[in-house]
Order: structure tokens, then C-alpha cells, then sequence
């Protein structure tokens, strides 16, 4: 069966869909705060994007994105980032969508928009060194794994890259 993978506008009415999905135990061992996340969605800070994935138009995960300061970068440790470059987060809520290689459409479909911007160096996307299925899906989208470190509240992290060099 192919899937129709897309990213649609996150509405407000989404909210009660994310709470619903930050709460799924599959989603919810990862996200240790999920009020936060929620707060982020319905009021994202100036340059924070965020959309849904849907396949075959159901709405099956969610996606937020964000360049990020170079306060931000040093106060996590990761002085070698870039300023300027996304951080991106992504979920797939819907269990049985969860391994069927959506969550790495979506991704290239927001890489995709992504480069039309010249002004991002790089993506990043930080996981749990222990979800070997993110990690695992986030390679197939494109991206290579860079180094270890402990963003606070989220215990050992891996962080994975992804350069957007615009050189000809």
C-alpha cells in the first residue's frame, strides 16, 4: 500500500489530537514534559514553524522546527553548531503508522522546504540515544549521526545532522 505522505497547517483544534499522542505511551517515554511541548504548538516562539504529518489525509504525527541562537547552542554545549541552524522535532502519534517509513517522508519533505532558504547551514534533530527507531528513521531521511551530550531534562541525547551547504 503507498502512502500519500503530506504536511498540512497545524490548527488549533490539533491541540487535542497532539495532547492525545504526547500522552501514547510509544510517544510519551520520549517526551518527559509534554505540557511544554502542547504550550510550543499553540504558541510557537518568533521563527518557530510547526505542521502535521498526515498520510493519505488522516493526521498521523506532528512536526515543529526552529532556528536556533547561538545563546541557545552554547548553553546546551554544542558550541560547534552553526548559529541560525533548525532544530527540528518530530512524532508520529498514530501507532499503527509508527515504523511504515512515514516519519521519514515527512522529514524530506520539510528538508525540502527547508533548502530554499539559503541562510540554514544545517538541520539537527536530538534523541534519546536509546530510540534506536528515530535513529534509525532519521538516517534514512538523510542525516548522520554527530555526538552525544545531556540537553537538561532529557538524559543522554544523540545528536544527528544534516548540512545544507549552498556552495556550488
Amino acid at each position: 500500500m503507498t502512502h500519500e505522505v503530506t504536511l498540512v497547517p497545524f490548527r488549533s483544534d490539533d491541540a487535542a489530537l497532539l495532547s492525545q499522542w504526547l500522552s501514547a505511551p510509544h510517544v510519551a517515554q520520549w517526551y518527559p514534559e509534554p505540557q511544554e511541548h502542547l504550550d510550543w504548538a499553540l504558541c510557537p516562539p518568533v521563527g518557530g514553524e510547526r505542521g502535521i504529518i498526515a498520510v493519505n489525509g488522516a493526521r498521523v504525527g506532528y512536526l515543529r522546527w526552529q532556528a536556533v541562537s547561538r545563546e541557545i547552542l552554547d548553553s546546551v554545549g554544542l558550541k560547534e553548531i552553526p548559529a541560525n541552524s533548525v532544530d527540528i522535532d518530530i512524532l508520529i502519534g498514530e501507532v499503527s503508522y509508527v515504523g511504515r517509513g512515514i516519519g521519514p517522508q515527512a522529514l524530506q519533505l520539510l528538508i525540502k522546504r527547508l533548502r530554499e532558504d539559503t541562510s540554514i547551514p544545517l538541520l539537527g534533530l536530538t534523541t534519546s540515544i536509546h530510540n534506536h527507531a528515530a535513529q534509525r528513521a532519521y538516517r534514512k531521511a538523510g542525516f548522520r549521526d554527530l555526538r552525544e551530550y545531556d540537553p537538561p531534562g532529557y538524559g543522554r541525547c544523540l545528536l544527528m545532522v544534516m548540512s545544507l551547504s549552498h556552495e556550488v
